[in-house]
C-alpha cells in the first residue's frame, strides 16, 4: 500500500523515523481529495493510540484474543502513525500480541507472507471496515490468515527438524568427523551464515581445530563457502537458510 503524501512530509521521512507524523499522510490518489484512504489528522494521532493501548491491556473476556488481535491490527493501520513503516510495524504487532497473550511460546508463525500473497483482499477488506464498518468480514479474512499461516509454519518446523535430522546422521556416519564437527554442526540452526573464526569462538577451540570441523561438514554438503575468496571465507548452512525464508 503506497503511502502518498505532500513534499514537505516526503522530506520529512528519513528525518522523523520512529516518530509520530505531524504532517497529514494519505494512500493512494495525488491529494486527500482523491485518495484511496486518509488517516486520522496528525493532531490526534497520540490520543488514538492511547485508546488503542488501552484496548490492548484492558481484559476483554468476551472477545477470543485472536479476535482482539484482529482489531488491534485493523485500528493499528486506519491510525497509521507514521509516515513510514505503519505496514511493518502493524505486521510485527500482531507477532507480539501472539507471543505476549501465550497463544504461541516462541515467534514461529507470521501473517506477512499471508498478507503478502493476498495483498488487494487485505487492502479491501481494510476497507470496507472504513466505508461499511463491516468488521465481521474483516475478522473472518484475518482468522483465515492465521490459519494459513500456522498450517505453514507446521510444514517448515517439520521439513526443518526433517532436514537436521538427516544432515546429523550423515555427520555422525561419516568416519572421519570429530567431536568438533558434531558441536559446530549443533550450533548451526544459531549461526547459519559464519567465518572459521566465528565457529573457533563458538566452540572454543584453536584455528586448526575449527577450520577442521569447517572442511568436515562442508565435505558432507552440509555448509558451502559463498564467498569464492581464499581468505575472510564465509560459510552457509544453505538448505536451512532456504526453508526459513520460503
Amino acid at each position: 500500500m503506497r503511502i502518498a503524501s505532500c513534499s514537505t512530509a516526503r522530506t520529512a521521512r528519513a528525518s522523523n523515523r520512529g516518530e509520530l507524523r505531524r504532517s497529514q499522510n494519505w494512500i493512494g490518489g495525488t491529494r486527500p481529495g482523491n485518495a484511496v484512504f486518509v488517516p486520522p489528522p496528525p493532531d490526534h494521532v497520540a490520543d488514538l493510540l492511547a485508546d488503542l493501548e488501552r484496548f490492548i491491556h484492558s481484559p476483554s473476556p468476551e472477545l477470543p484474543l485472536l479476535v482482539r488481535i484482529a482489531l488491534v491490527h485493523a485500528q493499528f493501520e486506519t491510525i497509521h502513525p507514521f509516515l513510514d513503516g505503519n505496514g511493518r510495524i502493524g505486521r510485527l504487532l500482531i507477532a507480539a500480541l501472539l507471543e505476549n497473550w501465550g497463544l504461541l511460546r516462541e515467534p514461529l508463525m507470521y501473517l506477512s507472507g499471508y498478507l503478502k500473497q493476498h495483498q488487494m483482499e487485505y487492502y479491501r477488506q481494510l476497507s470496507i471496515i472504513r466505508t461499511e464498518g463491516n468488521w465481521e468480514s474483516w475478522v473472518s479474512f484475518f482468522l483465515e490468515g492465521v490459519a494459513s499461516a500456522a498450517a505453514e509454519a507446521e510444514r517448515s518446523i517439520i521439513a526443518i527438524a526433517s532436514l537436521v535430522a538427516e544432515d546429523r546422521r550423515r555427520l555422525l556416519a561419516a568416519p572421519k568427523a570429530g567431536p568438533a564437527s558434531y558441536r559446530l554442526f549443533e550450533m548451526l540452526p544459531m549461526m547459519p551464515r559464519f567465518m572459521v573464526e566465528h565457529a573457533r569462538q563458538a566452540l572454543d577451540t584453536t584455528f586448526p581445530t575449527a577450520s577442521a570441523a569447517v572442511k568436515m561438514l562442508e565435505e558432507l554438503s552440509i555448509v558451502a563457502e559463498v564467498t569464492g575468496q581464499k581468505t575472510n571465507r564465509n560459510y552457509s548452512y544453505a538448505a536451512y537458510i532456504e526453508l526459513l525464508t520460503r
